[in-house]
């Protein structure tokens, strides 16, 4: 959720620093349905009417979850050309990590939880994505260890991972958005040459 805050953020700093919004249209991504059927497919998968049809402990949904992620960061590799978008690679391949190394599922720091749901359990009739982190959690420290509290909108946990998602795409906006001419055009080889004299 970090990252709806990254986009007015990205925006109103490449406003202020005198970019222009139009210019974001005419960014081109590589795989970018693939990347875009990464994220609507995890989406899907833990919507309230297809994650009840997941046993608690079942082992197919997190494994569709992991191999979404990959073709995700797959998709984002293809792009490392881009402005930021090597932050935000870096962030969510340490939330893989995170998740990977914890069975499918990302682990939340208890206290986090606690203080933004009210309780310190996560629901388990159904398939999500998150578990809590425990003595036995590998790499605790790359879950879900922040939160953002209520009432600020889009309150939930986060990890470093994610963090790091809302920065590299908010330097990606703001960046694009200051972006003069075409790389080719700025080329030594397609300047004009200058006649000589005589």
């Amino acid at each position: 959720m970090l990252l709806l805050y990254a986009i007015p953020v990205g925006l109103v700093v490449g406003l202020l620093a005198g970019g222009a919004i139009h210019r974001l249209a005419a960014v081109r991504f590589r795989w970018a349905a693939l990347a875009l059927g990464g994220l609507v497919f995890q989406l899907a998968l833990f919507s309230p009417p297809v994650a009840s049809a997941f046993a608690s402990g079942d082992l197919i949904g997190p494994t569709l979850y992991v191999g979404s992620s990959v073709v995700v960061l797959v998709a984002l590799a293809a792009n490392l050309g881009q402005p930021g978008l090597r932050v935000v690679l870096a962030g969510a391949a340490l939330n893989l990590l995170a998740i990977v190394a914890n069975g499918g599922l990302m682990p939340a720091l208890p206290d986090a939880w606690a203080a933004l749901h009210g309780s310190v359990g996560v629901p388990s009739s159904a398939l999500t994505n998150s578990v809590l982190a425990g003595p036995a959690t590998a790499l605790a420290f790359l879950g879900d260890v922040f939160y953002l509290p209520r009432p600020l909108p889009f309150a939930n946990v986060f990890s470093i991972g994610d963090a790091l998602i809302a920065v590299g795409g908010a330097w990606f906006i703001a960046r694009t958005m200051l972006r003069t001419g075409s790389a080719r055009a700025r080329s030594p080889v397609n300047r004009r040459p200058v006649a000589a004299n005589g």
